[in-house]
Order: structure tokens, then sequence, then C-alpha cells
């Protein structure tokens, strides 16, 4: 009798596996999504600018790209500002960094540089697991031409170059206003200018594509029939593989809060003038707001995402009427019908922890507090 029943709950779960299997949405992967988003991926390289400055001068080396050839090729991209100060102001003047100050500007905003083209170049590697999840979750959307058509419009040069151009304004803004403080300026000479505004390019280019990166949880949002896990939506494979990729990118923007803070401290005189005062207090602003914006929203619109889907999936026991049948009541079924509503509406929305946000969130802006007690006392 005993291996009768075993045998029996042994067919019913098979039988359970295989009617899962057969309604298995992820057989209707479109083909052509996933390609052109692997396709977009590969291109990129070529088509996004601080990527294709990172690996300019690996590109065109005999030898295939490895380690040592990607290094030379960012230090040299990062470097040549530099380099040409020293060399070429050096026949105009004897001192075309005007001095130790200007030295370690410039040192600084090289090392600056050298950090932003290194970190694009690694990171977009990430586009290949973003590729893959993307297009796992849109498989069977109606709206992912237009996800598509956005996200090839980002990679547009125009708006890349003016973000660039905006950001070599906002440092030749800053050397400006580091030269006319009322106390403790420094004497800067054009090639300070030309160094700060190849950093502020860069970085320009970098907040283009750190904001690209927040929105795509955003652009899902307007996708309808997103393909996840029934059972646990949360955990379904892609949305994980999300999660994990802006840990990364939250990670590297509180560096980045901590490198702008150290910044200002660094270039502030003890009596700035207007334009430095309004720096000081905007420049670290702008970072600890970017900082929060892609690092938590992209993980509060993907519980969105998940909490939308719980929805879907509860929809048929949400039926709306004054009161339910009495045959209803009197069913055997209404018990499992309460035991999954309950089961569903118990599920975590991200795979990771509310604490593990409020703690990141907390901290950028404790730095924030912390940096602006610490400007007054001084």
């Amino acid at each position: 009798m005993d291996l009768r029943a075993e045998g029996r709950a042994d067919d019913g779960r098979g039988d359970l596996l295989s009617r899962l299997g057969a309604v298995d949405r992820r057989r209707l992967r479109d083909p052509a999504t996933a390609a052109e988003l692997r396709r977009f991926a590969e291109q990129g390289r070529g088509r996004v600018v601080v990527v294709l400055l990172a690996r300019a001068v690996a590109r065109v080396l005999p030898a295939p790209i490895t380690p040592l050839t990607a290094a030379l090729s960012v230090l040299v991209m990062a470097d040549w500002p530099c380099v040409l100060a020293l060399a070429l102001g050096g026949l105009f003047e004897d001192d075309p960094l005007r001095g130790t100050t200007g030295g370690l500007l410039v040192l600084a905003a090289t090392a600056t540089s050298v950090l932003m083209l290194a970190l694009s170049w690694i990171a977009w590697r990430w586009t290949a697991v973003l590729a893959e999840c993307v297009s796992d979750l849109l498989a069977v959307s109606a709206e992912r031409r237009e996800f598509l058509g956005w996200l090839h419009g980002r990679c547009r040069p125009v708006p890349q170059l003016a973000a660039g151009i905006a950001g070599t304004g906002l440092s030749a803004l800053m050397v400006y206003a580091m030269s006319h403080q009322q106390a403790d300026s420094v004497s800067v000479s054009v090639w300070i200018y030309v160094c700060s505004g190849w950093t502020g390019f860069i970085g320009g280019g970098v907040l283009y594509w750190l904001y690209t990166l927040a929105e795509v949880p955003l652009r899902l949002h307007r996708c309808m029939d997103l393909q996840m896990a029934w059972m646990d939506p949360a955990h379904t494979p892609a949305i994980v593989q999300l999660c994990r990729v802006y840990g990364r990118v939250a990670f590297s923007a509180g560096v980045g809060v901590l490198i702008a803070e150290l910044s200002t401290v660094a270039v502030a005189g003890d009596r700035p003038g207007p334009l430095m005062q309004a720096f000081f207090v905007g420049f670290p602003v702008l970072a600890v707001v970017t900082a929060l914006y892609v690092g938590i929203q992209p993980y509060v619109t993907l519980a969105h995402l998940v909490r939308r889907h719980i929805d879907t999936i509860v929809d048929p026991l949400m039926a709306q009427t004054h009161r339910p049948p009495g045959h209803l009541l009197l069913s055997e079924d209404l018990g499992g019908a309460f035991q999954a509503y309950t089961h569903f509406r118990a599920l975590r929305r991200l795979p990771v922890k509310t604490a593990t946000l409020l703690q990141y969130v907390t901290g950028i802006l404790a730095s924030l507090v912390v940096f602006f007690v610490q400007r007054l006392l001084a």
C-alpha cells in the first residue's frame, strides 16, 4: 500500500513538472530581440564615447587586446593633456603648471580620468549580462521595439558629446572659481584648463551613461507582459542579475560621492568667492543626488515591476462582488484559494534586503552631512 501511494505521489509530481515545463514562456523568446540586444552590447564599444576613448590606443595596436595593452590605452588617453602641457607648454614658459598647487591639481584630474576610463571599459562588459536579462523579460512584450529604439537613441553621438561639453564647461568654471578666491587663490594657466576640461569631458560622458543605465528599469516599467517566474517573481533570474548589476553601479556611485567631496575640500580655500561657494555647495549635492538616483531608483522600480506581476497573478482571486455566492463559501477549495493568496502576497518584491538599501541611503546622506559640518567647523 505504501509503495503504491509513493508511486502515485511520484506520478503526480512528474505530471505537475511536465505541465509546468509545457507552459514555460522561456520557449517564446524573440530571437530577433535577443540578437539585437547582443549586437547593441557588441557594437557599443565603438559607439559609446567614453568606452571608445578608453579603447582608442588598444584598438590601433597590432597585438590583441590584453590587460597590459588595455592599461596602456587608458593611461595614454587619460594622461595626454598632462604630457602635452609639460612637453609643448614647456617650450613657451618655464612652469606651465604654475607651481606645486597647479601640478597637484593636474595630477588629481589625470588620476580621476584614469579611474573613469578604466571603470567605463570594465562596466561596459556588464551590458552583455543586461542584454540577456532584458531579452528574457521582453520576450513576449509588445513594447519591446519601443525599448530597443530608445536604447539605440541613447547611443547617438550628439547627446553624448553634449554631455561631455557640459562637463568641460563645468570643469573650466571650477578652475576659474579657484583662481578668483578671496584667499588661497590658485594661479592657473591654459594648460590647467586643458587638463581639467578633458577630465570634465570624460566625467560628462560617464554621468550620461550612469543616468542611462538607471533609466532602464523605468523603460521596462512601460512595457507590459514582462516574462517573470510566477511562483517567485522577485527571484526570476533576470531580476536577480539586474539587481547584481545595479549593486555594482551603486558602489561605483558611492565612490564617486567620496571623490567629489574630497575634491571639493581640496580646492576650496578659507575665503572662497561667490562662484566657489556655489560650487562648494552644488558639486557634492549633485554627486549625492546622482548616487541616490542611480543606486536606489532602479531597485524601487524593479520592486514595482515585481509587484505588478504579483498583482497579475492574484487577479483571478480578486473578483469584485458584494458578497460571495453561498456555494463558494461551502467549497472545499476555498481554503486553498486563501492559502494561494496569502503565499503570493507574502512574496518578497526584491532579492535584496530593504535594510541594505536603507544603509546605502543613510551612508550617502551621512557623508554629505559630515562634509558640511566639517566645513562649518573649519
